[in-house]
This record gives C-alpha cells, sequence and structure tokens, in this order.
C-alpha cells in the first residue's frame, strides 16, 4: 500500500527529525537532505482535427472512463491543434489519449464548436487525433485487437486507402480530401446524436454521461460505415472536390441526419446500449459442474404456424473440456412457414445450409449436425470459437439476470436495442409486444429463477472463402442459341472462362458503354436504393465486365428504371445509356484445391458490400461466391430457463 502525506505532515517530520539531528542522535554532524526520485517523463506531441481545433483539453486516459481527470497528464491545444503531453515514461504506449472538444473550442475550417464532442486515438498511436483514429480506438475497445487490425477493418469498410493515423488536413490529394469529408461527416453525425439524445436516462433512470453516450454512438457508427461512405458518395456535392466550404456543410448536416436516422439512436433506447456496456464480464468458473446449456441465438414469430429460430446446444459431456482445452457445441435452426414445418436438415420437408466453405486445405459442405469448438471464458469473459471448421471469432459475454422480469418487457427492450446483429435487426426480434393476440398470449408472464439474457459481442477474427451452392448461386449465361433473352430463368450454366468471356462490358470495344446492360456484364446488385439530390427515390445498379487476355476488370454504375420497378411484377432494370465506369482493376484466377477462385484487386466503395465477391467454378459450373469481411457485431441471447418460458408461453414446443 503506498501512503501518500500531505505538506503539513512532510514538514513537521521534517522538523522532528532536524531536532533530533540537533539533540546528538545522529552523532556526526549535519544533516543531509535527500530528495524524492522524480520519474522518468516522455514528451508525446498531439495533433488534433477535424480541420485544426484549438482549445481542446487533451489527456492520457489512464483508468479509461472516458473523460480528462485531474491527476491525469493534460493540456490545451494551440491554433494548430498541437500540444505535448508530459507523461511518465512507464505510461508509454499503455493507455489511449483523449481530446474532449467543448464549446470554447474551435476548428480552423469551420469555426467555433457548438456541440461538444469527444475524440480518441489508440494507445499506440497518439500523434493524431482524430474522427477516424476515434472510430480506430472504438473498434479496439469493442474488439480487444490491435489498432491495427482496427485501422485495416474500418478502411475495408470506408473504402479509405490512406492512412488512419496521417492528418489528412495536410494532405491535397483525393484520397486526403476524402478521408476529411468522411472525418467531418462522422463528427456532424456525432454533433446530431448527441444533439438528439440530450437528457438520456439509463435503464435505472439515472442520467447517462457524455462518455457513456459517446460510447454508445461509437459503437453504432462501426456497424453502419457503409452507410457513411455511400452517403458521401451519393452526394454530388461531397463527391465533386470543388464544393465551396458552405455548400459542402449543408450537403453534411444533410447526410448527418440520414446516417443519424439510420442508426435507430434515441433518446429513448440509448440506455439499452450503456447498460450492456456497463455489465461484467463472466468468465468461466473451473470448480462449476458442466451441464446441458441451450443458447437461443435468434428468434423470430409471428404466430404458431410462422416463425424462426437458431440456437447453439450441448451436453454436459461437450461442455467439459477435452485433453486440448477445448468445448464443442451444435446448432439447431427450425422453421415454419403457413404451418408447414422446415427441419435443419432433418426430415423430408428440410433446409440445409447454402454456403460451401474453403477451410485451407479441402471445400467443407458441414453438415447441420456438425460439431463446433469453443474456448472456455477466460478472466477477461472472452472465448475463441471455430465454425464448421473455417470461421474463427472471439466473443465476449455479459450475462443479466432477467428473473421475475415481465417476458413482455424484456421482449420489448430486446426489440429496441437499436446496436445491430448480423442476423437482422433486433425491431424483428421474436413475437411484437404491442399486438394485442401477444399481450395476451404473454399477459404478466414472468421469467423464472436462472433466466438469463446474454448480451455478446462477436469480433471474426478469421473468414474464410466461400460459395453459394444453391440454383440461385450459380453464375449462369445466356444459351447460346438465344444470347440476347434477357429473362435468368432460361440462362444456363457456365465454366469460369465461358462466364468472363460473356461477361465482357465494353472492355473489348465490341460494345460501347452507352449499351453496358445486365446482359453483358455481370450485375453485382440488383438494385440500391438512394435519393436523388432534388428529394425523389432512385436506385442504382451495379456491374462489372471481364477482359479475359489482360485479366482486368471495368465495374459499372447505372441508374435503375423506376418504370419497370413500378410494374407488376417489379422487374429492376438498368436505364439504356447511364452506365458510367467507376474503377478499373484486375482479377487473379487461384486454384483452391478442385476449384478456380476469381478474385479482384479492388472493388469499388459504392457496392457497400460487407463481403468480398468471389466467382467460384466446382465441376465446370461457376458459383457465386465471397469472403465476408472482419466485423464486431452485438448479440442478445436468451439461455435455456428464458427461451422455455418464452416458447411455453407461446405455445410452442
Amino acid at each position: 500500500m503506498t501512503i501518500k502525506l500531505g505538506k503539513l505532515t512532510l514538514a513537521l517530520a521534517g522538523a522532528a527529525m532536524l531536532t533530533l539531528a540537533g539533540c546528538g542522535g545522529g552523532g556526526g554532524g549535519g544533516g543531509t537532505s535527500v530528495s524524492p526520485p522524480t520519474a522518468a517523463k516522455t514528451s508525446v506531441p498531439v495533433t488534433v482535427i477535424d480541420g485544426a481545433i484549438k482549445n481542446a483539453t487533451v489527456c492520457l486516459d489512464k483508468n479509461l472512463n472516458g473523460i480528462c481527470d485531474s491527476g491525469e497528464p493534460s493540456g490545451k491545444t494551440d491554433a494548430d491543434g498541437k500540444v505535448t503531453l508530459q507523461i511518465d515514461s512507464a505510461d508509454a504506449g499503455k493507455y489511449p489519449v483523449l481530446a474532449i472538444v467543448g464549446t470554447d473550442a474551435e476548428d480552423f475550417d469551420t469555426g467555433p464548436v457548438l456541440v461538444p464532442f469527444t475524440l480518441k486515438a489508440p494507445a499506440d498511436k497518439p500523434a493524431v487525433i482524430s474522427p477516424l483514429t476515434t472510430l480506430v480506438q472504438a473498434y479496439v475497445e469493442a474488439s480487444g485487437g490491435t489498432s491495427t487490425a482496427a485501422a485495416d477493418a474500418i478502411k475495408d469498410k470506408l473504402g479509405l486507402s490512406a492512412s488512419l493515423f496521417d492528418d489528412f488536413t495536410k494532405d491535397a490529394s483525393d484520397t486526403g480530401k476524402q478521408a476529411g469529408t468522411v472525418a467531418r461527416l462522422i463528427v456532424v453525425t456525432t454533433q446530431t446524436q448527441r444533439t438528439a439524445t440530450t437528457d438520456a436516462k439509463g435503464t435505472d433512470g439515472a442520467a447517462l454521461t457524455k462518455a457513456q453516450i459517446d460510447a454508445a454512438i461509437n459503437a453504432r457508427l462501426l456497424q453502419i460505415l457503409p452507410s457513411v461512405i455511400l452517403a458521401v458518395l451519393d452526394s454530388p456535392v461531397l463527391s465533386s472536390g470543388t464544393a465551396t466550404l458552405a455548400e459542402k456543410e449543408a450537403a453534411i448536416a444533410a447526410a448527418a441526419q440520414q446516417v443519424a436516422t439510420e442508426s435507430g439512436l434515441s433518446k429513448d433506447n440509448i440506455g439499452l446500449v450503456v447498460a450492456a456496456n456497463s455489465q461484467t464480464s463472466v468468465p468461466d468458473n473451473a470448480s462449476e459442474t458442466p451441464t446441458d446449456t441451450v443458447s437461443l441465438r435468434w428468434f423470430e414469430f409471428t404466430d404458431v404456424n410462422n416463425y424462426y429460430l437458431r440456437a447453439f446446444s450441448a451436453t454436459a459431456a461437450q461442455n467439459t473440456p477435452d485433453a486440448d482445452g477445448k468445448r464443442h457445441f451444435t446448432e439447431y435452426r427450425n422453421r415454419k412457414v403457413n404451418g408447414d414445418e422446415l427441419e435443419w436438415g432433418e426430415g423430408l420437408n428440410n433446409w440445409i445450409r447454402p454456403q460451401i466453405y474453403w477451410t485451407g486445405t479441402e471445400w467443407f459442405d458441414c453438415p447441420t449436425n456438425f460439431v463446433h469448438e469453443s474456448s472456455a471464458f477466460n478472466a477477461a469473459g472472452e472465448s475463441e470459437s471455430l465454425y464448421c471448421k473455417s470461421q474463427k471469432s472471439k466473443a465476449k459475454r455479459y450475462d443479466r439476470d432477467i428473473a421475475g422480469l415481465k417476458i413482455i418487457d424484456v421482449v420489448r427492450e430486446i426489440r429496441a436495442y437499436p446496436l445491430a446483429d448480423n442476423q437482422g435487426k433486433f425491431s424483428n426480434w421474436g413475437p411484437n409486444p404491442e399486438l394485442p393476440a401477444i399481450q395476451s398470449l404473454l399477459g404478466n408472464t414472468v421469467f423464472p429463477a436462472g433466466a438469463k439474457l446474454r448480451y455478446q459481442t462477436s469480433t471474426d477474427l478469421e473468414n474464410p472463402e466461400y460459395y453459394d451452392r444453391t440454383a440461385n448461386g450459380r453464375a449462369t449465361i445466356p444459351q447460346a442459341d438465344d444470347p440476347m433473352n434477357a429473362n435468368t430463368a432460361t440462362w444456363r450454366d457456365a465454366t469460369l472462362a465461358q462466364f468472363i468471356g460473356w461477361n465482357a462490358g465494353d472492355l473489348t470495344g465490341a460494345v460501347p458503354i452507352a449499351n453496358v446492360n445486365g446482359n453483358n456484364a455481370r450485375v453485382l446488385i440488383s438494385a440500391r436504393d438512394y435519393v436523388k439530390a432534388d428529394g425523389s427515390a432512385a436506385y442504382k445498379r451495379y456491374m462489372v465486365g471481364f477482359d479475359a487476355s489482360t485479366q482486368k476488370a471495368r465495374f459499372y454504375e447505372c441508374e435503375g428504371d423506376m418504370a419497370s420497378r413500378a410494374s407488376t411484377p417489379p422487374q429492376n432494370r438498368t436505364l439504356p445509356g447511364t452506365c458510367a465506369a467507376i474503377l478499373n482493376t484486375t482479377y487473379t484466377i487461384a486454384t483452391r484445391g478442385d476449384a478456380k477462385v476469381l478474385r479482384f484487386a479492388a472493388e469499388p466503395t459504392q457496392l457497400g458490400n460487407t463481403s468480398y465477391r468471389l466467382f467460384v467454378e466446382r465441376s465446370g459450373i461457376t458459383y457465386v461466391g465471397g469472403q465476408d469481411k472482419l466485423q464486431v457485431n452485438n448479440q442478445q441471447r436468451l439461455n435455456l430457463q428464458a427461451a422455455d418460458v418464452l416458447g411455453a408461453s407461446l405455445g410452442l414446443d
């Protein structure tokens, strides 16, 4: 234990020692004054930018609470956004750096700050603090990974080529300008959400702190980064690079409102995110005897004849670590559509996993009853899992006791949770508690003892290449005797060479770009809705063409035909003459076991994809494939005790 002495105590102690020395207690002359050792210091120069931000408070966040406390090394930025922190050398590279930007601060580009916000930088990258480094640190906090891995994941989603740790205000290139525009949009979106959540309260009724609100906003921003960059690219003003500052700020304000609306964060639900973030992680208790467990992974319910559920289960034996410390689990899915039951890999009326995964050594058709593996939850409440021998992820769990709470109230909370799961939107989870029929079924029933709601953050560590082996996953081309037939239902299977040869776009010169369409260039996205500058609804289609002789690829952005979409049945078609080339790149074809895999060197950011697009040929048939980008997703799960009573209340067996 370290005992801190006040100045008065030290002075009295010193006087007493002198008195003793003067009385001959030490024997040998006058006393010697010894200064206490001084901790070695390290200078840490920091630059805070949106534009350069003057008068921001910068500090080393040693207690990781998201605010600058007294006693933490701190300083104020000058007109260039610069400050140098003097920190203990032992603390260098250990703690993130914060910039508290209040209403007394001033942005070099946009003037006085009207709505406060907070920026961060990772512990090992403190030189520049910006909206982009703030996202990196948010990813680090969510994933527990490195700043390098976090930056790579974010760059992937935003389509940025510049380093996220550089000062983009000093980069006059198109790359630097785009980074600056994205950064500004993140700031204004954050300010918009800060304003919308003013005086927000937690689930306990207590006022939320700005640090808690910031953490919730950043967590949601990480999930909608493709929407952030698309809001920039869809705006003629923000994508032009020639707009005035006033025009740009007006466009950013509109885009920020769009992104904030999509995020779904509000004064009423942000407290749910804070509550989940405040839970304590749960390590495994080695002294507990393993038991059978069930985790309800996802649930959708209309009535007893229309529902879908996905669960993970493990027997006591599977929950007992093997010689390698691994535990095991299986997956169960069940679906009913209009009373017809579709069982996961069972019976005559069933459905199976459509993806075939590349494990690194084989193409694996993962059976529905496959036994997956995971590690125990360590002292930090973290576990790693391997799904279908190919998908590696890390999870951190937080268990909440919901015994005694009304089922209908907990369902409302789950559906209101604004963070997203890769399964879908929580607003679609479970039964709709606002329907009279559901209210009648659930009534005032409460969860029993032992019922728990688990908040789980899952971070991808490694995702496999895969292809879709279903009929819809085949990359077909028109019949040779009917090449201009636009009815894809009549098209045929193709080898990869045939697929490439047919989808040449305008690369061969035989087709002018005005005539590029889905019959001579592969459609990658059938429709992506957006709003035009005049406020009208529209949609875009994205295509790619190939040049087999040079292994070049060209991506196109085309306008969709709203008239054909309004037809019965609706059809997505390309408006003639609207396609424009947006990216010229190359492709490679690699051998994976008995398959050929086509992969692009680069893909347009406009695709907004959460996965890389692949084309895979096996047994002479080309399939649409992919490789999911690394991401963090947030899950809510019910344990067996909670799931059983919910299902019984709804009339499910």
